[in-house]
């Protein structure tokens, strides 16, 4: 069976365009990175809590701790938006129980060309340390963060001391979160 140059031409096109409309609208299919420019979008969250009051926040916690973001982990999505994980080395706790390293889920993330960001809380960055307030997730085996709240950035070692300070006085006084009452 022959095929005549006409229709050869028509399958090598079509190969073609396809893969330059795969490259052009599906940059990232085929690789991790991050798109160059992507479209930023907010959303935003709502809590059961004041978790302005770091006594209410502490008391809702299963982990307070500072830690060295080493690297990104992996994406997974719970629901429609995008969470991203990373690998943190603890360096001092506060409240909780846990091993030297730890996956830290933070809600937000790269979905196709958007970062989306919960409520505005950017991404976590390697190389910097947290001090971060999370809730255990066992199925996942990781400690999802309070967007905003629950990452809050270490410039130097006094900052490091005083915000230790203060959550560690705030989990000697903490208030623990009753759903119950949230309920009510």
């Amino acid at each position: 069976m022959r095929y005549s140059k006409s229709r050869w031409s028509f399958v090598l096109g079509s190969i073609i365009v396809a893969s330059i409309a795969l490259a052009i609208f599906v940059p990232n299919y085929f690789t991790n990175n991050p798109p160059e420019n992507p479209v930023i979008r907010t959303v935003a969250s709502s809590n059961a809590f004041d978790v302005t009051d770091t006594r209410r926040l502490v008391g809702w916690a299963d982990n307070v701790f500072v830690g060295k973001v080493i690297k990104q982990d992996g994406t997974k999505s719970l629901d429609s938006t995008p969470e991203t994980q990373f690998k943190v080395e603890v360096s001092d706790n506060v409240k909780g129980k846990f091993n030297r390293t730890v996956i830290v889920n933070q809600q937000g993330g790269f979905k196709r060309n958007e970062l989306i960001l919960i409520e505005n809380d950017q991404l976590l960055h390697e190389g910097q340390s947290y001090l971060f307030v999370t809730k255990h997730l066992k199925e996942e085996n990781w400690n999802t963060l309070v967007p905003v709240y629950g990452d809050i950035l270490i410039a130097n070692e006094e900052a490091k001391i005083e915000i230790i300070e203060k959550y560690t006085t705030a989990y000697k006084n903490e208030i623990p979160f009753n759903m119950s009452k949230t309920l009510n």
